[in-house]
């Protein structure tokens, strides 16, 4: 039997006001379904005609042609429906009329549809980083359709892995990712791909045949004498306070994100007596426990007393304000201002490398702790990873300084 679509109207007698207006709902029924809603238009109740369900009397002709505009529009809106993949009941058709509901059929929607999904489990399942990257993906995956098919959107039964494959290429060509960030993007949007196929909204995966692969990079890292005279370079007052939470990233292996949300009751003293940072890393949301060495204590004790220090004298009322507002420990700017300030500093103190902010979780993991002995098991809990193997990777890195520095001695000795 077919299916049938009925757009019908009625004035609700039993929401009449007291001057006599009452309220028209829009009815549609759909294979056994039916769902209402207020048109927002009222009329006299005295001016409606239920059999014929349209208004009579001198206003008809203004007000029958609103509803007549209402009824042809959720029937374009249905006609699109049945072409999507989707399961059509009456409220889909009123919630696809009211946009409330998105057609899971092109690419881009499909990408919005997630994005919009995981901002509002930021904080609770995804960290504002992740959903940002996403953003990023969309941006770059907007503009290569524009570019590639004068198009705003995609269906997603057109997207092959012609489209796949292109999309990397344009990618690495259009924007200033290498390799690596370009696997990222298209480790997300195989993500999208596989929400769709999971979703019954496409059949076929067209990453198939596509692989995802990541180049082994160098991870800069500070040695023991840049660890000294970073710590040492004499700086201004804006950038000693970047050098100081850098430092203090160095000594505990925390990212720009945890140490922006490091708070004051996230350390406490430890069963050993001395103080402990306790938290959940943003990223992966892995508990990361570890106390506090001498130059990262050095470090909480100068900010602590500089803040005791203003409190009397009522000076930096502004940072003061900025800093107790979210309990902060330290004084942070943006990551991307951060990453500024420390290429001047780099410059400063003569280094060859590029740092950066996650340069010091790299020192932390390399000079500071693998270097010296600690268990690449205990490195790994305190980083917060989730497996070993990410650790593994700085192991790598310190067999290679192994290596670098006994080819050194064979050529002193030999």
């Amino acid at each position: 039997m077919k299916k049938q679509l009925l757009v019908s109207f009625l004035a609700r007698k039993s929401m009449m006001k007291k001057n006599g207006m009452a309220p028209i709902y829009c009815r549609v029924r759909y294979d056994d379904t039916t769902t209402k809603f207020s048109t927002k238009i009222d009329v006299p109740y005295i001016n409606w005609d239920s059999k014929r369900t349209r208004v009579i009397g001198n206003s008809k002709k203004a007000m029958n042609l609103q509803l007549e505009t209402i009824r042809i529009e959720i029937i374009e809106k249905y006609e699109e429906l049945t072409k999507a993949n989707v399961v059509v009941t009456s409220k889909k058709i009123v919630d696809y009329y009211k946009n409330e509901m998105v057609i899971m059929n092109s690419i881009v929607n499909v990408v919005i549809e997630h994005n919009k999904n995981m901002k509002s489990l930021i904080g609770k399942e995804y960290s504002y980083g992740s959903f940002k990257n996403y953003k990023t993906t969309l941006k770059h995956l907007r503009s290569y359709i524009k570019e590639t098919y004068s198009k705003k959107d995609v269906l997603l039964s057109k997207v092959d892995y012609h489209f796949i494959s292109h999309f990397s290429l344009y990618i690495l060509k259009e924007t200033e990712c290498n390799n690596n960030g370009m696997m990222k993007h298209m480790q997300r949007l195989k993500k999208i791909i596989n929400f769709s196929l999971k979703n019954n909204y496409i059949t076929n995966d067209p990453f198939t045949g596509f692989k995802i692969s990541f180049k082994r990079t160098n991870r800069v890292y500070l040695t023991k004498e840049e660890l000294l005279t970073i710590s040492q370079v004499t700086l201004n007052e804006s950038l000693s306070k970047v050098r100081d939470v850098f430092l203090f990233s160095c000594y505990t292996g925390l990212s720009y994100v945890d140490l922006y949300n490091l708070k004051k009751e996230n350390i406490k003293s430890g069963n050993d007596g001395l103080e402990w940072i306790y938290i959940k890393r943003s990223k992966t949301n892995i508990p990361s426990n570890l106390p506090l060495l001498p130059p990262a204590f050095s470090l909480l004790k100068k900010y602590r007393e500089i803040e005791k220090k203003n409190r009397e004298n009522k000076e930096n009322a502004r940072e003061k304000i900025e800093r107790n507002r979210e309990n902060r420990v330290f004084p942070m700017i943006s990551n991307q201002k951060t990453n500024k300030a420390l290429k001047e500093i780099s410059l400063l103190c003569n280094f060859n490398k590029k740092i950066t902010f996650h340069s010091a979780r790299h020192t932390f993991a390399t000079t500071v702790t693998l270097t010296n002995g600690v268990p690449i098991e205990t490195v790994s809990k305190m980083l917060g990873h989730n497996n070993i193997r990410t650790t593994q990777i700085y192991a790598r890195v310190i067999d290679s300084k192994i290596s670098s520095d006994m080819l050194i001695l064979r050529n002193k000795i030999f």
